[in-house]
């Protein structure tokens, strides 16, 4: 069985574009929330979200241009300036992308008065990786896995599973996403999960934090390429894939299941997948929406998963910085699973400065912890049930 890793990245997301910018940001503590600026808000009684950003400045679209596609092609043409791709013809090149539901252009639509029928204005996730597809030479298979937040975790441990028996292929892999447009960010509203923080806009997700009080949505995207080790060049290795798993508790089509059974679950195939055991993860990067019931649910499955250790393994959360980017989540937190293995340190969660007694967690804050990191279980969950897990191994350890 093949090991895999992977070896390029690209990335837009709401604390910059581009490697450098993202984690310039990532380090500084940069909060890419804010008050939304791509569309009129102001019939709506919260405003919050992360909106992409380049340059320092927000990404601007028209109405018609769907977003999320516009992200997916910044992050490939940065894959695409890195050589790992390049050594694979184009119909050893496949790629399987998680995604969001698809965009309606809802002011379009109501614009054109209705004289068109209504499909038109409707912008298809697998229409945009057919389109990704034919401009970046890729030949092979391709895929929109749309599952909501565990979207593109999804998509990465399929991509495993399918590297892992194959040679002399390489997969495209990751999510893009944007919830914020009108159907979208009203749909949340009226779910009751959007955040009511009242203080300063880029306060307003907070994970495991006391005040915790919702989830702010936004979007992005991130990509990788991934490969078999063997043919990789060792240079280009940024981690290894070393476990991956995922479940359906079906506990509700919102509320996670409160004890976390389906998860942990999820989380200890992952483990095993990975040929190691619960004692051998150092770090585990949250789901950590900043909603009340997520995290009692995240802190039960750690309970299950680690029984002796769950007060003492460090904790990660990335939403604080970037917010929940749904379809694209999994994939933009894995950045962050990167950079902890890379620079051997567990970074800071962002907005969690007030301890929660009933979630006693080792959540790092302020500055960055030094630690020897092999090995980081990264967890994801989702509306109906959806649980979803992978283990990311520093190469060669």
């Amino acid at each position: 069985m093949n090991k895999v890793v992977i070896t390029a990245l690209g990335v837009a997301s709401p604390i910059g574009s581009g490697q450098s910018e993202f984690f310039s940001a990532l380090h500084s503590g940069c909060r890419g929330i804010d008050h939304i600026r791509n569309f009129d808000t102001t019939c709506f009684p919260v405003d919050f979200g992360s909106e992409v950003k380049a340059g320092g400045n927000v990404v601007t679209s028209p109405s018609s241009a769907d977003r999320k596609a516009l992200f997916i092609n910044m992050a490939l043409a940065e894959l695409y300036q890195q050589p790992a791709i390049h050594n694979y013809a184009a119909a050893n090149r496949h790629v399987y992308l998680g995604a969001g539901i698809d965009y309606f252009d809802f002011p379009g639509y109501v614009e054109n008065q209705n004289q068109s029928p209504w499909t038109g204005f409707c912008r298809r996730a697998s229409v945009v990786v057919d389109q990704l597809a034919a401009e970046y030479d890729i030949a092979g298979q391709h895929c929109a896995n749309v599952a909501a937040c565990v979207a593109s975790t999804q998509a990465l441990g399929l991509s495993l599973r399918i590297l892992r028996n194959e040679t002399n292929q390489a997969i495209i892999s990751g999510g893009f996403d944007s919830m914020l447009s009108y159907l979208h960010y009203m749909g949340f509203y009226n779910l009751g999960a959007l955040s009511d923080w009242q203080g300063e806009a880029e306060g307003a997700c907070r994970p495991l934090d006391k005040k915790r009080c919702g989830l702010v949505i936004g979007e992005g995207a991130a990509a990788f390429v991934l490969e078999n080790a063997r043919q990789a060049a060792p240079e280009n290795i940024l981690c290894e894939l070393a476990g991956y798993a995922s479940g359906m508790d079906a506990y509700m089509i919102t509320d996670p299941e409160p004890e976390g059974q389906c998860l942990a679950n999820a989380a200890l195939a992952a483990i095993c997948d990975a040929d190691i055991t619960p004692d051998a993860i150092d770090v585990v990067d949250m789901h950590g929406t900043g909603t009340v019931k997520n995290a009692l649910a995240e802190m039960r499955a750690l309970q299950r998963i680690f029984p002796r250790r769950y007060r003492e393994i460090p904790v990660f959360c990335l939403k604080g910085q970037i917010g929940h980017l749904i379809g694209a989540c999994g994939a933009m937190e894995l950045l962050g699973v990167i950079d902890m293995i890379r620079h051997q340190r567990v970074l800071p969660s962002i907005n969690c400065e007030e301890s929660d007694p009933e979630l006693p967690l080792n959540i790092i804050r302020g500055e960055p912890q030094a630690l020897k990191i092999h090995h980081v279980l990264k967890l994801n969950a989702a509306f109906g049930g959806q649980n979803t897990a992978l283990v990311v191994k520093k190469h060669g350890c």
